[in-house]
């Protein structure tokens, strides 16, 4: 009996503890509940106890008991699933789920929530539809904002386009609406929702007294990364790149956006500044960060990482994590061409197309669809590598092998310009351009794609002396397009070469003339017609004025009699040349100012050229120059001849005879000279004053 009621008492306990949400209480109860001979094997004691430790994120243990407990094994379904889902074990989750048929509404939650985290959305969207048209309760907001993020997953990574089918009202619905925008290329708009989403959170949040400003800034972090996203898709990188940083500045717990903030400024860096790079690039490898991102996301950032190893000249780690990304990703060629990138930087272009040739003959299997699209970027790569060599017949071989691009416009063009670099334009040409008109017919392209390439056929076979083939090609034009009447008139001049009876006839079906000129608007044609259009209209308005003056002067001779010179005798006056500003007519330039300063006969010099004569050396060694200026040696002029002193300034030199012959010739300035001001140099102060 004393056992007994300490068994109730425990089980008191246990519901107090629970209903308190004193788990931690609970989870002692029910162990000893278990301990006891009549609690052992008791199913909702168990149950308890699975809940107070998932209530204590306790998956581990939690898992651990449940798989070691044969009774509760395959009934606790749901909890059991949501500890492997809560450890990252996705696979393992959905299997769990898929043990019984009977799904309730947790189930179903719990498995749109794997099926995404698997990146399998479409079979999430399929759950989610499902689960909000049957149920009806409080987490309805919630399942909207679940369905709407399935939605934005399908057209940013898949690029699946899809119908939200509900108007957004939370500001996580309208964050998930800007990315489903973003996935199908409306950026302007996305732009515009992330503002109105990042103001709906931030007027939510403020007028909480519980909600602190860093926990605002933490909520709009995500929000803000994504704007800078989509400015550095406008091309705006610079305000893109401030709010990245300006973000992991704040040093945010989500590890997932500071990892795809770091990821999109190695983006933007590219191959520059790269040492910012590499430190940006710590976090997105950091521990956690995998678990927490989603498939296209981790595969991006691990390419990224390859092209950073690339840039930064690090091969050998680059080969390694290539090798390990080719294994991962093998429905991506983009491991396969960075590899080949790599090897033209190592200048081994012969390399990376033997490489790139390799790839291809081990997966050219038709079956595999994702290999097709793979191929298609890898033979591109393979072509622009051939002829940067200047391989071009097998590089025209390449382009060939990809019938899906081979005849669009573009590639077209850039066929017929390597077949004529080979000399090989008239057959082949013709040749594809026929190909291309029957392939467009059967994948029933546009009208107006079908008729520039068959026009352009036609007429590249006229050119080439090939009119037949040429009128060919414009009969099945004129066929589409019985009422054109260009068609008409190159197919006439077409036959006139070859049979002219047939052109005459085909010509019967050319319109009037009348019927041409119907629309034809005169006056403009001579306004714009042609270059010589102003010229015309201006002699035709000076004819004009010709005329009104001849009849004003036929009038007056009429009225006075008088004699009045013909108007087209009369002869214009010329105007006279302009004279420039500064004119002097009386000024005589310097002779010799084309020559260089030093030639001129009244250069100085400077004061390092005066002493250029003076000899420097040893005593003795300058014996001819001290005879040279030995004033003695020489017979100078008696005093009476001697030449008067340099007059003061402002008074007149004396005679005109005594000049020195090297003295400069008097020049005259433009404008007169302007004496010059004196300069006041200040004398510097010494340590020790003046």
């Amino acid at each position: 009996m004393a056992t007994q009621q300490n068994l109730s008492n425990l089980y008191s306990d246990l519901n107090k503890s629970i209903n308190k949400s004193d788990y931690r209480q609970a989870l002692k109860a029910a162990n000893k509940i278990l301990h006891t001979k009549e609690g052992n094997g008791d199913v909702d004691t168990m149950h308890c106890k699975v809940v107070a430790m998932l209530q204590m994120n306790q998956f581990s243990e939690t898992l651990k008991f449940i798989e070691a407990t044969e009774q509760i094994n395959n009934v606790l379904i749901f909890e059991k699933a949501y500890c492997q889902y809560r450890l990252l074990l996705s696979e393992e989750a959905l299997a769990t789920i898929n043990q019984t048929r009977e799904h309730d509404i947790r189930l179903n939650e719990l498995k749109a929530q794997v099926l995404y985290k698997l990146g399998r959305y479409e079979e999430a969207l399929t759950v989610y539809k499902r689960l909000i048209k049957d149920c009806s309760d409080d987490y309805d907001e919630e399942r909207k904002t679940n369905l709407s993020a399935v939605h934005a997953a399908l057209s940013a990574f898949h690029g699946v386009e899809t119908n939200i089918g509900f108007v957004p009202d939370s500001y996580e619905q309208l964050y998930n609406k800007a990315c489903w925008l973003i996935g199908r290329g409306k950026v302007e708009e996305a732009k515009d929702l992330l503002e109105q989403a990042e103001a709906s959170c931030r007027q939510l949040y403020e007028g909480d007294p519980d909600i602190t400003a860093e926990d605002i800034e933490a909520e709009t972090s995500v929000i803000r990364v994504q704007l800078g996203y989509c400015l550095q898709i406008l091309g705006n990188e610079d305000k893109a790149l401030a709010i990245y940083n300006q973000v992991i500045r704040s040093r945010p717990s989500d590890l997932a956006m500071v990892a795809v903030a770091s990821n999109n400024i190695i983006s933007i860096n590219k191959e520059q500044n790269v040492f910012d790079s590499k430190k940006k690039m710590k976090a997105t490898i950091a521990s956690g960060v995998e678990n927490k991102l989603v498939p296209f996301q981790r595969q991006i950032i691990d390419f990224n990482r390859a092209l950073l190893f690339m840039y930064s000249n690090q091969w050998d780690a680059c080969r390694k994590l290539l090798k390990g990304l080719q294994r991962e990703h093998r429905s991506s060629s983009v491991p396969s061409l960075i590899q080949a990138m790599q090897l033209c930087r190592e200048k081994n272009a012969s390399k990376a197309i033997d490489y790139l040739k390799n790839f291809i003959s081990e997966h050219s299997d038709p079956d595999l669809s994702s290999d097709d699209l793979d191929l298609k970027n890898i033979k591109l790569a393979l072509v622009q590598l051939l002829l940067s060599q200047g391989q071009l017949a097998e590089s025209c071989s390449v382009l060939e092998s990809l019938p899906e691009i081979c005849y669009e416009p573009a590639v077209v063009s850039c066929l017929v310009n390597l077949y004529r670099a080979q000399g090989k334009e008239p057959e082949m040409t013709s040749k594809l351009f026929t190909r291309a008109v029957e392939w467009h017919k059967k994948k029933k392209s546009s009208l107006g794609l079908l008729f520039d390439l068959m026009w352009q056929s036609s007429k590249f076979n006229l050119d080439h002396n090939k009119p037949q083939e040429g009128a060919s090609v414009l009969e099945d034009m004129l066929r589409l397009d019985p009422k054109n009447v260009k068609v008409l008139a190159k197919l006439i001049y077409a036959y006139s070469q070859f049979n002219t009876s047939k052109a005459h006839q085909i010509s019967k079906g050319l319109p009037s003339l009348a019927e041409l000129s119907v629309h034809v608007n005169v006056d403009e044609l001579e306004r714009g017609a042609s270059r010589l259009a102003p010229r015309y209209v201006k002699k035709l308005k000076e004819k004009k004025e010709t005329v009104a003056m001849e009849t004003t002067v036929k009038k007056d001779v009429v009225s006075e009699g008088s004699l009045i010179p013909d108007p087209k005798k009369v002869k214009k006056k010329k105007k006279k040349n302009p004279v420039p500003k500064n004119f002097e007519p009386n000024f005589t330039p310097d002779p010799e100012r084309w020559f260089p300063l030093r030639e001129r006969s009244y250069y100085k010099g400077k004061r390092k050229d005066r002493k250029r004569g003076v000899g420097k050396g040893t005593q003795g060694s300058h014996v001819t120059l001290s005879d040279t200026y030995d004033m003695s040696q020489k017979s100078g002029p008696s005093p009476s001849q001697a030449a008067p002193n340099s007059p003061k300034p402002g008074s007149v030199s004396g005679s005109q005879g005594n000049t020195p012959v090297n003295s400069p010739k008097p020049t005259q300035v433009r404008g007169g000279a302007k004496a010059k001001k004196p300069v006041n140099k200040k004398k510097k102060k010494g340590k020790g004053g003046w």
